[in-house]
């Protein structure tokens, strides 16, 4: 405690105050200041010397028992303005691992406050040595927590120091960050694509197709491939894309099409055996509808129209009978392979005749449209920082559901809320390029409070103050 500043003081009150418990003679020039038992600031000690009037040599002045008036064996830290991040080390240096008393006092109206959750407001650190006694006469306000993440803590005392607190004030751990909300199921829409790079693979050349086939078809066997009616009847021969060749009477009627507009598919025609083949690209991707078939007006055992749908001319892919449907990859080249199961067998085996097989690829699909984003959560109450509402989540579009709200962020001393689901998504059910429509996901959790005091085993708690928090 302080020494008296007036009336009688003796040799045995000093001895007390800087040497308290010895009962060695009292020898006065062992007392002052800079010796062991007086002890100077060292110089990163930024706290008040509690001893300043007391000399520090003969030189200086001669010591005096009248020198230690008012004075008491203590480094005090005064915080008469507003500070942040503080912690033991950075205030009393070198001199907080020394067994000396140090007193740290937060006075009335002011705050320590944490302009992080990676530190506390108030730090004691485990090098501590001596009593340590904090006075809050203020507030120390850990920082809030980011969106989703833990609040700050307040008062953080590490290691097995013992702390003395006398509060009178406030102590308040971060809030914490609210949760983001969840995103929006994924929706499924009927789309206009466009195809472009339409190659006719089967047939090109200039006089008659090249009767090209992928390396995996084999259904006619050999070479027995044939586009158009060449053997049969010379005015059927193949057109080309959109009628290129003009080799018969009829090059629209044999060929391939595509009018290149959005929603607009492609579709081929040919007189003879086929196969059709050509690729394409389309700009969506999505589930598109795809048939074949075959005019058996002029006979039959031409099998079952087919279409394959590949990215490889090794492999079949996804083959379709008659109708149905097939996923396609935006930007990707496909391959369409268009035939009958059988050759014919008849007097002019193996030809279609006079019969014609047809293939087309739909110029609409069935495509998937993500969900809105989740709002962000809003951040927690800490110094300097009010608790913060969660953004709404974005809109869903094309049957997508609607990203939900992020959850507010916690009080002083509360946790975050969580965030809200996502709106379900809609429309037809598919599997390509995933499954969808998908529900919409669940909103996160929002963030823990910090802790008003942590190391509080270590705490020696008086005063008629408040925490806001919980301790640990």
């Amino acid at each position: 405690m302080t020494l008296q500043s007036s009336g009688a003081i003796s040799l045995s009150d000093i001895r007390d105050e800087y040497n308290n418990g010895s009962s060695a003679p009292i020898v006065l020039n062992d007392y002052y200041r800079g010796g062991s038992l007086v002890r100077a600031n060292a110089s990163n000690n930024t706290a008040t010397n509690l001893s300043a009037d007391v000399p520090t040599s003969a030189n200086s002045s001669p010591l005096s028992i009248n020198d230690f008036y008012g004075q008491k064996r203590a480094f005090r830290k005064t915080y008469s303005s507003t500070a942040t991040d503080q912690s033991g080390v950075g205030v009393f240096g070198d001199d907080f691992a020394v067994n000396y008393p140090k007193e740290i006092v937060i006075n009335s109206s002011q705050t320590v406050g944490a302009t992080s959750t990676s530190n506390p407001a108030l730090k004691i650190d485990s090098t501590g040595a001596g009593t340590i006694t904090i006075t809050n006469n203020g507030s120390i306000e850990g920082a809030g927590g980011a969106a989703g993440s833990t609040g700050g803590n307040a008062l953080q005392v590490d290691g097995s120091v013992a702390v003395t607190l006398v509060n009178n004030g406030t102590i308040k751990a971060g809030g914490g960050g609210g949760g983001a909300g969840g995103a929006g199921g994924k929706g499924v829409f009927t789309a206009n694509a466009t195809f472009s790079s339409l190659v006719d693979q089967g047939g090109g050349g200039t006089s008659t197709p090249q009767n090209n086939s992928p390396s995996w078809f084999a259904t006619y066997g050999g070479s027995g491939n044939n586009l158009d009616g060449v053997g049969v009847v010379g005015d059927r021969l193949w057109g080309g894309i959109g009628a290129q060749f003009n080799r018969g009477i009829n090059p629209s009627q044999f060929d391939l099409n595509s009018l290149g507009g959005a929603g607009t598919g492609l579709s081929g025609n040919c007189a003879n055996r086929g196969p059709i083949y050509f690729s394409a690209q389309t700009n969506t991707t999505g589930v598109y509808t795809v048939s074949a078939s075959i005019s058996s007006q002029y006979g039959s055992g031409y099998g079952t129209p087919q279409i394959s749908v590949s990215t490889s001319t090794t492999g079949s892919g996804t083959v379709v009978s008659n109708s149905g449907t097939a996923g396609i990859t935006a930007s990707t080249t496909t391959y369409f392979t268009v035939f009958g199961t059988t050759a014919h067998q008849g007097t002019n085996s193996p030809n279609f005749y006079y019969n014609s097989l047809s293939g087309s690829v739909s110029g609409t699909c069935l495509a998937t449209q993500n969900g809105g984003s989740g709002g962000a959560g809003g951040v927690g109450q800490g110094y300097n920082q009010s608790a913060g509402s969660g953004s709404s989540g974005g809109s869903g579009s094309n049957n997508a559901g609607s990203g939900g709200a992020g959850g507010a962020g916690g009080a002083f001393g509360a946790a975050g809320s969580s965030g809200s689901t996502g709106s379900n998504g809609s429309g037809s059910s598919v599997s390509f390029p995933a499954t969808a429509p998908t529900n919409g996901s669940s909103g996160s959790s929002g963030g823990a409070s910090g802790k008003s005091i942590q190391g509080v085993s270590n705490v020696t708690s008086s005063g008629s103050g408040s925490l806001t928090g919980g301790t640990a």
